[in-house]
């Protein structure tokens, strides 16, 4: 009866009863989610989508690419990825030029429109992290940061990042 009680107990203190609480893929899981839904929304709030931000994002850090190789890059399924470039190009956030190198692809070249956004999202993405990152301090944060690092390196997975996947994977 006591150790019962005692998990009954703790499970009301954190919030999650014992044998989720002690589980690291729920708590990333968990993690995954607050920390998606804030970023998600400081994204909306500048009208991109974390997709959207992950290949504008890339663009900015890797330069001009193909769409498969970015598609790759990002671990992003090529399907999905034909949607975000059209949409970025649409909007002319984006631009296709003819790859100088191999005639026969493009690269994507991110126009001073996508730069600005660029700009503008990152600034809503710090704001989201800190707000996630609200109860540790900078050693802890930057600690957590270097963890989730190696947990999440991409030689880990080849696994392309879907939709489904995604969903799968958060119990969606």
């Amino acid at each position: 009866m006591a150790a019962n009680a005692n998990r009954a107990k703790q499970a009301r203190a954190d919030g999650y009863p014992e044998a989720l609480a002690t589980k690291a893929g729920f708590l990333l899981a968990r993690a995954h989610l607050i920390a998606r839904e804030r970023a998600d929304r400081a994204l909306a709030e500048v009208g991109l989508s974390m997709k959207g931000y992950a290949a504008l994002a890339t663009l900015g850090s890797d330069g001009p690419i193909s769409q498969q190789r970015l598609s790759q890059r990002i671990r992003m399924d090529p399907a999905t990825m034909v949607d975000v470039i059209d949409s970025l190009e649409a909007s002319n956030h984006i631009v296709r030029r003819r790859n100088p190198q191999d005639r026969r692809e493009y690269a994507l070249h991110t126009t001073a429109r996508g730069k600005a956004l660029l700009a503008r999202a990152e600034r809503a993405i710090e704001a989201a992290e800190q707000e996630t990152f609200a109860d540790l301090d900078a050693t802890e944060a930057a600690v957590l940061m270097r963890l989730l690092g190696r947990i999440a390196h991409p030689s880990r997975t080849q696994e392309l990042a879907t939709d489904e996947a995604v969903d799968a994977a958060l119990g969606r």
